[in-house]
């Protein structure tokens, strides 16, 4: 006997969601080894064992391709952090879990957009990546964030756009705080499959993470405002450059190791929002 169509329907629906949830999972867990990776390198830096790579997401990626079986790992961890990317599109298109339309919910929506594109984008840098793995010379061949900044300062209006993007990322900074503090991520978790250790630990850990994303987010704001204020593009700090600037002195070297442990930790965020995050896709 045939079972009905909609019983299929339904089937098929219930097995596409699962493998999104599945996708999203690895997607999470993908960001964090990013973070990890960038974490380790910044605190090698702040220990001088640094190998010269940039204290980046692009930069852990490399040295991951460096390593024995790197170009497989590197695959691997570009292919499920698209899970991430299509999560974040899916948040941005279907707004699954907010059911929302007023100004605040619009807002977060494009933010998950943006979200999508910068993650997708590393993915993305993988393939140059490994093309120009045994070609360092090629890896600098693109516009850096200066550059880039140059060319939109001599534009009519150029000089408040740079100024604008400075503001906005110097806000994402300040609301990252207000995110540590109010800790409101644990509302998105499976806090009944937890134990009361691993909750204080999901607590602490994406606390910490969020902290630290926050302050390079500050300082990538604050050098945009001034580079945008005092027309010198040079000035435009990724977040390699945000953390350069802490290097040198002692107390400096600190705040980077402070911070590679805050990206250490965030890592460690992703891990839980990857095992115990709520993901509804449809």
């Amino acid at each position: 006997m045939a079972q009905p169509k909609s019983h299929n329907k339904l089937f098929e629906k219930w097995s596409f969601e699962k493998w999104i949830v599945y996708y999203a999972r690895f997607g999470y867990g993908a960001k964090g080894i990013l973070y990890g990776s960038t974490g380790i390198l910044a605190l090698s830096e702040a220990f001088d064992l640094n190998s010269g790579e940039a204290v980046d997401s692009t930069g852990a990626l490399r040295t991951i391709a460096h390593q024995p079986f790197g170009r497989t790992i590197a695959i691997i961890i570009a292919f499920s952090l698209m899970g991430y990317v299509v999560w974040r599109f899916i948040q941005t298109f279907l707004d699954p879990e907010h059911k929302g339309c007023d100004k605040s919910d619009i807002v977060r929506r494009v933010s998950y957009g943006c979200s999508g594109l910068v993650y997708g984008s590393i993915a993305y840098s993988v393939i140059e990546i490994l093309s120009d793995l045994d070609d360092l010379d090629d890896l600098n061949e693109g516009r850096t964030a200066s550059e880039w900044a140059f060319l939109i300062m001599t534009q009519p209006f150029g000089r408040w756009l740079v100024g604008g993007a400075g503001l906005l990322f110097f806000g994402i900074g300040c609301y990252y705080f207000y995110r540590a503090i109010k800790a409101e991520f644990r509302k998105r978790l499976k806090l009944n499959q937890m134990g009361s250790i691993s909750i204080a630990w999901a607590t602490v850990v994406g606390q910490v993470g969020i902290a630290a994303r926050g302050v390079v987010y500050i300082v990538i704001g604050i050098y945009g405002m001034r580079a945008a204020w005092e027309i010198n593009a040079e000035m435009i700090k990724t977040s390699e450059g945000a953390l350069s600037l802490f290097e040198g002195k002692p107390t400096d070297e600190v705040i980077l190791a402070t911070l590679g442990l805050g990206f250490v930790a965030y890592a460690a965020h992703m891990g839980f929002q990857a095992v115990y995050r709520s993901i509804d896709p449809l």
